[in-house]
């Protein structure tokens, strides 16, 4: 049997300094979780030890990805934190215009689905929805548009009915009954983001959680960089913005519900 792969202490802080420069994530607090996974994640890439896989990683890009689909969470379902996307349907509807909207991270594609699929129950038409996210693998299952157990729960039969088609308990999205859907595999940090086009409402829920202060400023700035003048921005009930931030203000819906006006710098 081999030894367990497992980083030492000055491994481990390489590695989340190597991450954290890659996407703004910080797993300072994450080390016990993964080191209960690293051992069968190098081993299945062929490494021996933790020191090889660090040299690899700052050179290779595919080990990149990998990692970065490794560390990344992808838990999410139909519907989620529904006030939120109500709202922001509701303003594009007040714009009467075509009009552009950014989900980041959009992990396997829910999120985006489930804005379409309430801005057609609105009838709001000439909208645009470009997800994103630095997992490869969930970007691939957005495309592919299939889903099943409780991802579905919030859904009524008839809206499932409507909106999907079903076979053997797994339902594939009809694209054609929605507004345009496009997914890119993409970091927020890279200059990629920044010719995505411009956006009138940036859905970025439960990401800024996982990034450390400086990546946080970061990110709004990017934000603030692809935002049209009157863009919305709409962050996740645990996600810390930063209040000095330069680039967007909070301001409170008529529903209750926060979200984040772009400034006027």
């Amino acid at each position: 049997m081999t030894d367990k792969i497992v980083p030492s202490g000055a491994e481990f802080l390489q590695f989340i300094k190597l991450i954290n420069e890659l996407c703004g994530v910080d797993l300072t607090e994450k080390k016990n979780v993964l080191e209960a996974k690293f051992d069968n994640f190098l081993k299945k890439l062929g490494f021996r030890c933790f020191k090889d896989f660090l040299l690899k990683l700052r050179q290779d890009k595919e080990l990149k990805q990998q990692t970065l689909d490794f560390i990344t969470v992808n838990e999410t379902y139909f519907y989620r934190e529904l006030v939120q996307l109500k709202q922001a349907v509701s303003y594009l509807k007040s714009l009467n215009r075509p009009a552009s909207v950014l989900s980041a991270p959009c992990s396997s594609g829910e999120e985006v689905y489930s804005f379409a699929i309430l801005l057609a129950l609105n009838s709001v038409e000439n909208v645009c929805i470009t997800g994103i996210d630095i997992n490869k693998n969930a970007i691939e299952k957005a495309k592919v548009a299939k889903y099943q157990g409780r991802s579905l729960n919030k859904l009524s039969y008839s809206e499932k009915a409507h909106f999907f088609t079903c076979e053997n308990d797994v339902y594939t999205v009809k694209k054609q009954e929605l507004s345009r859907c496009r997914f890119e595999l993409c970091n927020v940090f890279d200059d990629k983001f920044l010719r995505l086009g411009k956006f009138d409402v940036i859905l970025s829920r439960n990401m800024m959680i996982y990034f450390d202060y400086d990546s946080r400023l970061k990110l709004l700035e990017n934000f603030y960089k692809i935002s049209n003048p009157d863009c919305r921005l709409y962050v996740g009930n645990s996600d810390l913005v930063p209040n000095e931030n330069a680039y967007f203000s909070r301001a409170c819906g008529l529903d209750g519900s926060n979200f984040y006006l772009r400034n006027a710098l």
